[in-house]
């Protein structure tokens, strides 16, 4: 098999099929009605290396993933990459199931441990409105040949440690449930399967924040160097603040600068989808050369779409050896690399939060200074 996967994916499966996932204790084992348990796919472990695609549908609607050169992408988000690890952990998870326990054979009971249809799906009593509900999930060859084709349904105990998850299971084409033991965690938002990692640019290492909106409005932050009792790495606008204002919250002045400490998204799509030529734009600087310029389109529910591009200029390092966040210039060079090869191209729709920080306005972070009160003799 091509990809990511490779000899990682060869050998879990071989250990797959030499080694049990889990060993019961005595007392589980009665309560199990005397069933051996078996392998829900007892030739998959060897073959998973042949799976090129997966398709997945729940309440949430269908997506699929496929195998493209050497990564793992989603063609419903304009073939964004998705994360290895949740991958590889449901391909091999799948692979390793085994059932340990009979359950109804009855499609008017399926409702119960949501091994119905997705689409046929209703909720059995409101405590499972809640639920993902069925997860219909199949394994794909290259000639577009099913290895596996499951519904996974309600859980009764998560994985724990060493110990797997049980849940209940149904394959596609038979009417038998079965409680079954394995490493499956399927998310049914198809988001929540893409690589969410974008760039980490703490605000220790951030030298200033400025923020051009469309409408010619400025807001520049920058470094207090602990003056008037303030951390080292707070922030302060630039600018004279009006007269009788003052900061409202030490919090919100540093909350731009910070934007980048933790920004991941909610969607994703190609930055050609969106029109940027009037967006707002943050510019975020650090102390060791990082510039990352940030462009905004407000969104609906108050979120934004961005893009982000970083560069690397040497000139702009400024020296501090007691600042142990800062990059090396050949550690700062590389993030720049690598974020750009990550973010190059795509946009990405960010939430409320993150879209006030970068979208921050002078007033936003001003109150009305108290009158000094006289003092009495």
């Amino acid at each position: 098999m091509k990809g990511k996967l490779g000899i990682v994916l060869l050998v879990a499966a071989v250990a797959l099929s030499g080694v049990a996932w889990y060993v019961a204790d005595r007392r589980e084992q009665a309560t199990e009605a005397d069933f051996a348990a078996k392998p829900l796919f007892p030739g998959l472990p060897k073959r998973v290396n042949e799976v090129t695609a997966i398709e997945v549908e729940s309440l949430k609607g269908k997506f699929r993933i496929e195998l493209a050169g050497e990564n793992w992408v989603m063609p419903a988000k304009d073939g964004y990459r998705v994360k290895a690890d949740i991958l590889r952990k449901n391909v091999l998870g799948i692979a390793g199931l085994e059932t340990i326990e009979p359950r109804t054979d009855k499609p008017e009971l399926y409702d119960r441990i949501q091994v119905s249809d997705p689409a046929a799906y209703k909720p059995a009593d409101e405590a499972a409105k809640g639920d993902p509900g069925p997860i219909k999930v199949k394994l794909l060859d290259a000639k577009g040949v099913a290895l596996a084709d499951l519904v996974v349904g309600k859980v009764r105990t998560r994985e724990i440690g060493s110990k797997p998850a049980e849940l209940h299971v149904r394959l596609v084409n038979e009417a038998k449930a079965w409680l079954a033991r394995g490493r499956v965690e399927l998310p049914a938002d198809p988001v929540a399967w893409l690589d969410k990692e974008m760039v980490k640019i703490e605000r220790a290492r951030v030298a200033s924040a400025t923020i051009t909106h469309s409408d010619g409005e400025v807001l520049e932050l920058v470094r207090t160097n602990g003056e008037n009792g303030t951390a080292k790495d707070d922030f302060k606008p630039a600018q004279a603040l009006p007269e009788g204002k003052k900061l409202s919250s030490q919090y919100d002045a540093n909350s731009a600068p910070g934007a980048l400490a933790f920004i991941s998204f909610d969607d994703v799509a190609r930055a050609a989808a969106h029109d940027f030529s009037k967006a707002n734009r943050t510019e975020i600087v650090t102390l060791d050369g990082i510039r990352a310029t940030v462009r905004s389109l407000p969104a609906a529910d108050k979120k934004a779409w961005i893009t982000l591009q970083l560069a690397y200029d040497p000139a702009l390092v400024k020296e501090d050896k007691d600042n142990a966040a800062l990059l090396k210039p050949e550690a700062a060079q590389k993030q720049v690399e690598e974020a750009n090869s990550r973010m190059n191209g795509w946009a990405y729709l960010v939430s409320e939060y993150a879209a006030r920080d970068l979208l921050r306005r002078l007033p936003e972070l001003l109150e009305d200074e108290k009158p000094k009160e006289d003092k009495k003799d």
